[in-house]
């Protein structure tokens, strides 16, 4: 009989009965089927989260043939405060199609709730191989506080023709062919061309022995012109300048010599002997005074140039009138001298 205070004897344990071995391996598969994660697609659990969890793959159209292109959607949802195990935390399907033809990747379309977060995906995918063709399955890795959990889309299959489709070309060009004379007739389109040539070289012609018949401006009358400009400038050095200069330029022409650029002692030394003194020493008193006027440190006044420019124009009225009658004198001269009327008759007479 043991002691009072001493530890019991250990006790032999009891062999399960039968029955209570059939019922746990009855038992056995139902616990196993609630540990393993949902299907594919999201299937129903009894967690209410997991009906909001899911990747979904569809393609539009079924059927095409090779070189043709369909929409691919891919749609992933998840609950609401779980987290995508990506590093951005965001699903991408690139990973997935990155060794097809993807000719339009767009970015998604995002919708949140307070339920369910939710992307979606329309990707524009070209059918390079004939055959029955097993788009890529999508996957989706989500954490939450019960652990994390991996999907993966169903198999999607699209049926690609063996033949493909003829490319839409755009219609040949015709062929480049000789346009047909308008000449009923059949003549020569150089015949047209070189009665073309011929109308413009007349009237160039026409027009250079116009021009050569009209007379040039006498050096008078361009010096008048030019009076007339330099006096409707409004600044009075201006004006000097541009009186100076064509007082110069008549006398070059007038004398045969670089009037404009010739100074006033040289302009001088020129037309000593060629004028007479009076009017040798009016011209050095005028250009002398034009050259003061242009040089003059301050502003001038129109007004200022007025009086040299009615000196200059009379100065040269003068001397245009006296070599004017000078030449009537000579051509009266040769007209009257002896054998002047013979010579005029030679042109003419009999051989």
């Amino acid at each position: 009989m043991a002691e009072r205070g001493a530890c019991p004897p250990h006790r032999r344990a009891r062999a399960p009965s039968w029955a209570g071995m059939l019922a746990l391996a009855a038992a056995l598969p139902l616990m196993r089927a609630g540990d393993a994660a949902p299907p594919a697609g999201g299937a129903p659990s009894a967690d209410p989260a997991l009906a909001h969890l899911g990747v979904e793959l569809a393609a539009q159209p079924a059927s095409v043939a090779i070189g043709d292109q369909l929409t691919v959607t891919i749609t992933y949802r998840w609950p609401h405060g779980w987290t995508v195990t990506t590093p951005n935390h965001e699903p991408d399907p690139a990973a997935a199609f990155a060794r097809e033809f993807v000719t339009s990747f767009p970015p998604p379309r995002s919708t949140s709730t307070g339920e369910e977060e939710r992307r979606v995906f329309r990707l524009t995918v070209m059918a390079n191989h004939s055959g029955s063709w097993e788009l890529p399955r999508p996957t989706l890795s989500v954490r939450s506080l019960q652990g994390t959990r991996d999907l993966t889309a169903t198999p999607v299959l699209v049926e690609v023709g063996t033949a493909a489709r003829a490319a839409a070309l755009p219609p040949p060009r015709p062929p480049w062919v000789r346009p047909r004379s308008l000449d009923p007739d059949g003549a020569r389109p150089w015949l047209w061309l070189a009665a073309v040539l011929a109308a413009g070289v007349l009237t160039l012609m026409t027009l250079w022995r116009r021009r050569a018949a009209t007379p040039a401006p006498t050096p008078f009358a361009e010096l008048d012109d030019e009076l007339h400009a330099a006096t409707a400038t409004g600044d009075g050095k201006e004006a000097g300048a541009r009186l100076s200069l064509a007082l110069r330029r008549y006398l070059g022409r007038q004398f045969s010599f670089d009037g404009p650029g010739s100074t006033t002692r040289e302009t001088a030394a020129q037309l000593r002997g060629r004028l007479s003194e009076d009017e040798h020493r009016d011209l050095v008193r005028l250009l002398d005074q034009l050259d003061g006027l242009r040089w003059s440190p301050g502003e001038l006044a129109i007004s200022t140039i007025m009086p040299p420019a009615e000196s200059a124009r009379g100065w040269c009225t003068r001397l245009q009138r006296r070599l004017d009658e000078a030449a009537a004198e000579r051509a009266r001269a040769v007209a009257q001298a002896p054998g002047a009327g013979a010579l005029q008759r030679r042109p003419g007479a009999g051989a």
